[in-house]
């Protein structure tokens, strides 16, 4: 399976960065990649995440990472 960012969640992801890169530029480099292999693990195990709470019923899932929480759809 093959992991899909949508363009609001780069959106954020680069928002987010840019705000750790105030405080410390390596950190955020670091952060990014972080999330990225995160979310790669999905590709070959979607089921990991829980479903999320507030969407029961939906094929919408999330896995937490750190203090964030990755949200996705399994299509």
């Amino acid at each position: 399976m093959k992991v899909v960012w949508s363009p609001l969640a780069l959106d954020k992801l680069e928002a987010t960065a840019k705000f750790i890169a105030l405080d410390k530029p390596s950190a955020a480099d670091k952060w990014v990649n972080d999330v990225f292999d995160h979310a790669d693990l999905l590709g070959s195990q979607p089921e990991m995440g829980r479903p999320v709470p507030e969407l029961i019923g939906s094929s919408y899932r999330e896995i937490i990472f750190g203090s964030y929480r990755i949200i996705y759809k399994i299509e």
